[in-house]
């Protein structure tokens, strides 16, 4: 594919490396001269400086012939601009990104993604859709990710585990997991494996769990002791904090909202009458101490500044908050805060990456999410009558190694794949599996000529 990718923060180098793996032809777009020689430097991939919503910088990045052209600048104007004109010049699909609530797709700014909005093809907000991410790690039994698949029935979940989760050194196929949950992927120091029914779970391996929503929790209680959270603290009410809070009470959950500045305190109480509002420092130990942080099951800390969002989950933690979220707007931070002792970090940065990066693709083979910052992913494939997995039993097809099929889509039935199930001609296959590995299962589902 063609693609035009406009604006390299965070979100957009971390596309281009993505698109540029994934053997994409690209031309990256930004206004900084800084931004264009770190993309030279790092990526083989066309570049060109200049304001991505003209006409002049997009007739020569030739947007008009575009597969794809997506506006992830931090301007919210200029990304629907360079969308609504890339799309007029004649590119075949556009993409905007918009981080405030004015131009979500509903009044009270809960929709994510938004289709059609303005003649541009997608209008997403990630600060959002993370909201709706944190909102489903709440109820989870665990989960430091969920992530959703196929129009939202397939979940993959990821957990970590501790010395005290009751199926440790236990072989895979030997654990009781629910018929429609399969363990996709281990992630042991820092490198990630598909595993299969002889390997086993040792203490602070990170495992993705792959299966229906109806059994996951099900399928977490076998790895961790947490329970669904009743009573969330969240610190800063932002887009994603005030999102978070009515998405949770829409749920039942009993939600503290703490946010520093007064006249948006303000505005948030009148907003959102059954939460409770405190207008203060998340950082504040004394202020948390008040609050009675220390009894509340979740607290999730989504400010725009890093420091601060560590700071409040490490206080909260030492208060005896059963668990601790913390957002985080640098990448190389992630880390850091899980060996401090954050519970979940997330990141916006993944969740627009991702969600692109799913329009990607004019072919079969189609990324649906990626993992561990693209150490895996989970494809989304669909199966011509012709494909050599067509009609032979899962148990007679030879997978590459580093592969698994996670689930086939019938029409409107999912099936998580045992030993007799089978692939049938127009059903949709999802896999996941790591970079090297790609290739050979492209070939497995690549139509035979007669």
């Amino acid at each position: 594919m063609y693609i035009v990718v406009i604006g390299m923060g965070q979100v957009g180098r971390h596309m281009v490396k993505t698109l540029e793996w994934e053997k994409h032809d690209v031309v990256a777009i930004d206004t900084n001269v800084d931004a264009i020689r770190y993309v030279e430097e790092h990526h083989d991939v066309m570049t060109l400086q200049g304001y991505g919503a003209s006409h002049a910088i997009l007739t020569q990045a030739q947007a008009g012939t575009a597969d794809m052209v997506v506006a992830v600048t931090d301007n919210d104007e200029v990304n629907l601009i360079a969308a609504l004109a890339a799309k007029q010049m004649g590119a075949k699909r556009v993409i905007a990104r918009v981080q405030s609530n004015a131009w979500s797709g509903k009044t009270d700014g809960a929709e994510g993604v938004s289709y059609g909005l303005l003649g541009i093809d997608v209008v997403f907000n990630p600060r959002v859709l993370l909201a709706q991410e944190i909102t489903k790690i709440a109820r989870s039994h665990g989960a430091l990710e969920v992530l959703d698949l196929a129009n939202g029935r397939i979940e993959v979940v990821q957990m970590e585990l501790n010395e005290h989760t009751k199926v440790l050194h236990k072989t895979l196929a030997n654990l009781p997991l629910p018929s429609q949950v399969l363990v996709g992927a281990v992630v042991r120091d820092g490198e990630l494996f598909v595993p299969g029914g002889a390997d086993v779970l040792l203490p602070k391996d990170r495992i993705y769990l792959i299966g229906k929503p109806g059994q996951m929790v099900q399928a977490e209680d076998l790895f961790s002791h947490n329970k669904e959270a009743h009573r969330v603290c969240i610190v800063g009410g932002g887009v994603i904090g005030s999102a978070l809070a009515r998405l949770l009470c829409e749920s039942g959950t009993t939600v503290l909202l703490i946010e520093r500045n007064a006249e948006k305190a303000q505005q948030l109480a009148r907003d959102l009458p059954r939460v409770t509002v405190v207008h203060g420092d998340g950082t504040d130990a004394e202020l948390l101490k008040d609050e009675d942080v220390g009894s509340y099951d979740l607290l999730v800390s989504v400010t725009h500044e890093d420091e601060v969002n560590l700071m409040a989950g490490l206080l909260a933690g030492r208060a005896g908050a059963t668990r601790t979220a913390a957002l985080v707007h640098r990448p190389d931070y992630i880390d850091i805060y899980r060996q401090l002792g954050i519970d979940v970090v997330l990141s916006p940065r993944t969740v627009a990456s991702d969600h692109i990066l799913r329009y990607c693709s004019a072919t079969r083979l189609q990324s649906l999410s990626v993992l561990e910052d693209g150490k895996a992913e989970v494809l989304e494939i669909h199966t011509p009558a012709l494909a050599r997995v067509v009609g032979v039993p899962i148990r007679r097809l030879a997978f590459p190694r580093g592969a698994l099929l996670a689930a086939i889509i019938k029409g409107d039935r999912v099936v998580i794949p045992h030993g007799e199930d089978v692939i049938e001609a127009g059903d949709l296959a999802v896999v996941l599996c790591v970079p090297g590995s790609r290739a050979g299962v492209a070939r497995m589902f690549k139509e035979r000529s007669l």
